[in-house]
């Protein structure tokens, strides 16, 4: 609640008082009984009837400690949703830390899963207003290129190819290092990779076994154009039932 709503309510709660602040306790008692039957209008609260024991609480308090003592009492977690603890509250901060492109529905669909969000969790906009407040998810736009997955499940397409790296000593002579790399178009995991001196198809049959071996057989492979003429010669993969392609999918 900011400052001006604050003293525009305590404004409100003095002029309900003011009549009666010199007055005798049975005129207060009548006085407060007749306002009681009424409606009064707060900032941010609205229209509403107020009971003779609350406005006695405002008359103590107005001459405990003046026009402040009307004001309403500040949340001493402001800022905090009631239902988060401090600890919650730092998990989150790590969560965000950890994924800063991650957008808010993606985040608090994310920490309700996992039971963060108190029970039951709190809404979408509680969430929303504490990330805002404390800074945890970046407001500026990603620097480096992302594009959609391709496909719906893992292992339904591996994506191989080769980078050509520093050059390395090997044999008492330098050659340069390649990596031969095989990802998973879904989960973006690397499925196999391995350095050679060179880009063979044997490179690929080392990578491709021991991706097989960890993470199963996949249903298509997709390799340059090259690489594709090579592996027709060197790897039957229709017995695996695999589909091999450049350039554009086969189905």
């Amino acid at each position: 609640m900011d400052k001006d709503i604050r003293e525009s309510i305590a404004l409100a709660r003095f002029q309900i008082i003011s009549p009666i602040l010199a007055e005798p306790k049975r005129a207060q008692n009548d006085y407060f009984r007749e306002q009681a039957g009424k409606e009064h209008v707060f900032a941010r609260y609205g229209t509403r009837r107020i009971s003779v024991s609350t406005m006695k609480a405002w008359l103590r308090a107005y001459r405990a400690k003046g026009f402040d003592g009307l004001k309403p009492k500040t949340r001493t977690d402001s800022g905090r949703p009631r239902r988060l603890d401090d600890e919650t509250i730092k998990t989150i901060g790590i969560k965000c830390k950890a994924y800063p492109y991650w957008s808010a529905q993606l985040l608090y669909e994310d920490l309700k899963r996992q039971g963060l969000l108190a029970d039951p969790p709190i809404h979408y906009n509680t969430l929303l207003r504490l990330v805002k407040e404390h800074g945890f998810l970046s407001t500026g736009s990603r620097g480096d290129v992302r594009k959609a997955f391709e496909q719906d499940n893992v292992n339904e397409l591996w994506v191989c190819d080769f980078m050509h790296g520093p050059g390395v000593k090997s044999a008492g002579r330098s050659v340069k290092a390649i990596l031969c790399a095989i990802i998973d178009d879904h989960s973006r995991m690397v499925v196999g990779h391995a350095f050679q001196t060179s880009e063979t198809i044997s490179a690929l049959t080392m990578v491709l076994k021991e991706a097989f071996l960890t993470h199963g057989i996949c249903k298509r492979l997709y390799v340059d154009r090259l690489l594709s003429r090579r592996m027709s010669h060197f790897c039957n993969l229709k017995k695996l039932k695999i589909h091999s392609s450049f350039s554009r999918l086969v189905p």
